[in-house]
């Protein structure tokens, strides 16, 4: 029998993010929408959780590191998605590189990330050839002392602002994933662009152009990596935070539908609405589950493809129709934006989209 009854140490962690989503993230989340960027106060405080550093500190593997990661972004998410996906990057990238990188890439890249200073950093994923042109999907080849790489990624959270991307690409026929410095010769950020939800995230293209690497910038070096695994680790962190969203929604709507008195009874007691929002819990408990079976298959070391995909996908889907749900709850009011359904509305799409 599958149990995800949560350690002792994982409920602390746990804990610890809700409360700060609750206090610090929620009230912060419609100024940085309105402004299209991140506070930096907030992002710090987010960064002295400590949740990265512990990763990259670690000398020994963190037992069901995937599982208490899904865990902290679903709440990080409940307060301000936008945060989640923030720190969703670096902890994707020291856990990739603590995973899979090589001894000399661990000792390169993680003692950075330990620091107190917020360092951001980006799993570039997503071409760009469906915006620029068909057919410009990103490839690297083989050159002397190392790789070149050429090709576009498109949407990238806080791409001017991170210090390192993850950049997969087909190499030899086959899938890789190069380490690349912000500052290397041929990296180009493009402006932000104006993006429908997420807006703090200031997300924007990231252009290689012949970026020439050393052998040692391949993830796991010549064995190189197992890149399937890194997807199914993002994924399985977008279900996190969708399902962190949808909390967040049915949270703020079901006090509204049992207070909000039409025709001398409270909605929440009509049956067309009572079914809504038993739908609604319905589908954000099987996020949930979907995402932490998917997390812990991924802690065993088996193949979780299957179970990552399935979960972003029904995350996907059932957060846009929990987002939408709640701002027909609210009438009129749900489409202002006084409320924050329509902001968690667009982030809800903006999120279903990030996996290209």
């Amino acid at each position: 029998m599958i149990s995800f009854a949560l350690s002792e140490e994982q409920e602390v962690a746990r804990r610890a993010a809700a409360e700060f989503a609750r206090a610090e993230l929620a009230p912060e989340a419609r100024a940085a929408d309105e402004a299209g960027a991140l506070p930096g106060a907030v992002l710090a405080k987010a960064w002295r959780l400590g949740f990265v550093q512990t990763i990259a500190a670690a000398d020994e593997p963190i037992e069901q590191l995937t599982v208490l990661n899904a865990l902290l972004l679903e709440e990080l998410g409940y307060g301000d998605c936008a945060v989640a996906v923030a720190l969703a990057g670096p902890l994707s990238f020291v856990k990739v590189v603590a995973e899979q990188g090589s001894q000399r890439q661990r000792q390169e890249w993680l003692p950075p990330f330990v620091e107190d200073a917020p360092r951001l950093a980006a799993i570039a994923q997503c071409d760009a050839g469906w915006f620029n042109g068909v057919g410009k999907s990103t490839r690297a080849e083989r050159i002397a002392g190392g790789y070149r790489l050429v090709g576009a990624k498109a949407l990238v959270p806080l791409a001017a602002q991170s210090s390192v991307f993850l950049v997969t690409a087909e190499c030899e026929g086959a899938p890789a994933a190069f380490i690349v410095p912000c500052d290397t010769r041929g990296v180009a950020v493009a402006a932000a662009k104006g993006t429908l939800g997420l807006r703090a995230l200031a997300m924007a293209d990231v252009a290689f152009d012949d970026v020439a690497l050393p052998a040692s910038a391949r993830l796991g070096e010549e064995p190189g990596a197992d890149i399937q695994r890194v997807l199914d680790f993002s994924r399985a962190a977008s279900s996190a935070i969708l399902a962190g969203l949808a909390r967040a929604v049915f949270d703020y709507a079901l006090p509204y539908t049992k207070e909000r008195v039409v025709h001398g009874e409270a909605i929440a007691r009509k049956q067309s609405v009572a079914f809504k929002l038993a739908d609604m819990h319905i589908a954000i408990q099987a996020m949930r589950w979907m995402t932490l079976r998917a997390a812990a298959e991924l802690d065993e070391g088996g193949t979780a493809t299957r179970s990552a995909r399935l979960a972003q996908r029904y995350s996907a889907e059932q957060a846009m129709r929990v987002a939408d749900e709640g701002v027909q709850l609210f009438g009129g009011h749900g489409f202002t934006r006084d409320l924050p359904l329509e902001m968690w509305c667009r982030n809800a799409r903006s999120l279903s989209v990030l996996d290209g």
